[in-house]
């Protein structure tokens, strides 16, 4: 099953919300390449819905890591919501969960602005 993004704006604030696999190729390429678009027309406030993927391998871990930085490095901030409890074990396994400031939902990302 293809990753499904869906991405509307609030108050300057981008969310996307995905829903399927977040796995190495087009899934982690398509949504490493809507964020760095974002980025490229001056959007820096970017929050996750993780809330519907299923399943995320290293190479989505990897693609999360990344938007990170990217958002980072442009002075934004990039936010992660609704993560399930199979996403945010893998995120602690991997040590991964302090990088990323994470919300229980899109509205409180959206507050935390």
């Amino acid at each position: 099953m293809p990753l499904e993004i869906t991405q509307r704006e609030m108050n300057g604030i981008y969310l996307l919300a995905l829903k399927g696999r977040l796995i190495l190729g087009q899934e982690s390429d398509g949504l490493r390449a809507m964020v760095d678009n974002l980025l490229a027309s001056g959007v820096t406030r970017i929050v996750i819905n993780l809330e519907h993927v299923n399943y995320v391998d290293s190479a989505g871990l990897g693609a999360l890591i990344e938007m990170h930085r990217k958002t980072k490095a442009k002075g934004g901030g990039l936010k992660l919501c609704n993560l399930g409890p199979n996403l945010r074990q893998a995120l602690e396994i991997a040590r991964l969960l302090p990088i990323f400031e994470t919300c229980p939902t899109e509205t409180a990302a959206v507050a935390s602005f």
